[in-house]
């Protein structure tokens, strides 16, 4: 993905403030193992949280060199 496509997509996302998070966790958490990719901010882009699937978990346990 280039700056101009990860610019976009991060724009597209609901952007909440660690606060936010924090008081709307169990809502937000929902929302995101439901397939909803969202935004933590803390004035910039601090977190884009995404649901956990297979290839994600893939990429942390079998092609991270570094995996347990």
């Amino acid at each position: 993905m280039n700056t101009e496509s990860n610019r976009d997509y991060l724009n597209d996302l609901a952007s909440y403030t660690v606060e936010d998070f924090q008081n709307d966790f169990d809502n937000l958490m929902s929302r995101v193992e439901n397939g909803e990719h969202i935004m933590i901010t803390d004035g910039e882009c601090s977190a884009v949280l995404v649901p956990a699937d297979d290839d994600i978990v893939k990429i942390y346990t079998e092609l991270n060199n570094e995996a347990p």
